[in-house]
């Protein structure tokens, strides 16, 4: 074989390895949605009408019962309606990821206006969920850890697992006390271990607050890092123009920096809009060595 020839097939090799690499990571998926699926049926759940509400339980689906009941509970006690009590997020099981599969897959198909996570992104999820390496940089693991922490002693979780960092796992799931076992969203982050990369509601759940409580987490653990420059002092994401307001919402607003040629083009492409939050009242000192440093100037081209 001519050098070229050689070239061309490892080239040929590495993309069969890589395809075949999806094709497992799918499969493993698919069998977690499965195991996922039987568990959320077993409570009446995912069936036809599991999103809608009704007094008479009967004909009311298990998560409009769960939704309404924690409603009514909420006006009794005086608490406003969209406010979630007891709402925590932390890295997510197996079985609960395979929940989360299963309702995705169940919303694509039953709602025009839902995202495709299960067919554009089970895969992508399911490699993040298998890593064995913590994200991150080990500074940013201990601030996210403090965080954490700090977080847990104002929380009582009722279903009895008080505390579990976040750091360890790129897939961070939304729970409630009040709406059964499965995670009500979920997020996936960059290998920053800090940025989101996508992040999702279940459609039934929607509006009820839970991706703001998300972000609120997201937030507190990126200003966490940034207090000790382990983090940068804002928090930029490539947000969906569908979900621009919700955003804006989260108090995030138009990116300052300017984009590097590189980030323009997947932008164009991909249609994102960078949003930010700015984490620090005061400027930050930038030193130069810290880690974040390159890859925030290779994103906006040197300034932000």
């Amino acid at each position: 074989m001519t050098m070229v020839e050689k070239h061309v097939a490892r080239m040929m090799a590495a993309r069969a390895a890589e395809e075949l690499e999806t094709v497992q990571l799918g499969a493993r998926a698919e069998s977690l949605r499965k195991e996922g699926e039987e568990s959320l049926r077993s409570l009446r759940d995912l069936d036809q009408d599991s999103d809608s509400e009704a007094d008479d339980d009967a004909s009311a689906g298990f998560t409009g019962c769960a939704r309404r009941d924690a409603r009514r509970r909420r006006e009794q006690n005086g608490i406003d309606k969209n406010e979630n009590e007891n709402v925590f997020v932390r890295a997510m099981t197996s079985a609960e990821l395979g929940m989360a599969y299963a309702w995705m897959r169940r919303d694509q198909r039953r709602y025009e206006n839902a995202v495709k996570f299960w067919d554009t992104a089970a895969s992508s999820v399911q490699a993040a969920f298998e890593e064995k390496e913590p994200p991150g940089e080990p500074s940013t693991r201990v601030a996210i850890d403090e965080a954490d922490e700090l977080e847990s002693t104002s929380f009582i979780n009722t279903t009895g697992s008080f505390y579990q960092n976040t750091s360890t796992s790129r897939v961070l799931g939304v729970f409630s006390s009040e709406l059964g076992p499965a995670p009500v969203g979920f997020a996936v982050l960059r290998d920053d271990a800090l940025t989101v990369d996508a992040m999702g509601v279940r459609q039934g759940l929607r509006r009820c607050g839970f991706g703001g409580k998300l972000v609120d987490a997201l937030k507190k653990r990126a200003k966490a890092a940034a207090l000790i420059s382990a983090g940068p002092p804002e928090y930029v994401i490539d947000a969906l123009p569908s979900s621009v307001s919700f955003w804006k919402s989260c108090g995030f607003k138009s990116a300052t920096g300017s984009d590097s040629p590189t980030t323009k083009v997947m932008r164009r492409l991909c249609g994102d809009v960078a949003m930010q939050f700015d984490l620090l009242d005061e400027p930050l000192e930038i030193k130069g060595d810290e880690w974040w440093v390159a890859a925030r100037n290779k994103r906006f081209g040197g300034g932000v």
